[in-house]
């Protein structure tokens, strides 16, 4: 029970750190694109215009975040700081691209139908609501 808590407060607050700083402040057309989206653009060949990006920035932060919560409470178990760095680190890599290839291969599988011009009229509605209210 105990390693159930510990899991899900870590996840919860990864979570919440990765919306923060890269959910939150996600553009379509950002020049800025974290790591995590560069590798699944590239190694999948996904298109933006296929699927809606907010949504793909929050899947990506929700594997982000359960990944490194798993390692830690696996790691967790461990005795010794060094071994706990090494089989972090060893334990990583493996479950992120492991849980980014299944993230790749459905998002490539899926094809969205949506007009793209008219989520980006809406995305700019909403902007101009936020300025008015601020």
């Amino acid at each position: 029970m105990e390693d159930i808590i510990y899991f899900f407060g870590i996840f919860v607050v990864l979570y919440i750190l990765f919306y923060l700083f890269v959910v939150r402040k996600a553009r379509r057309n950002s020049k800025k694109v974290p790591v995590e989206v560069q590798y699944l653009l590239i190694r999948y060949n996904l298109d933006t215009k296929n699927f809606r990006y907010k949504q793909f920035m929050n899947t990506v932060a929700l594997v982000a975040s359960f990944d490194i919560s798993l390692v830690a409470t696996i790691v967790f178990h461990i005795d010794g700081f060094i071994w706990q760095l090494l089989f972090g680190f060893i334990f990583l890599v493996p479950v992120i691209l492991l849980s980014f290839m299944l993230v790749g291969k459905y998002y490539q599988n899926r094809k969205e139908d949506f007009d793209l011009e008219k989520e980006e009229q809406l995305a700019e509605e909403q902007e101009r609501k936020r300025e008015e209210n601020a």
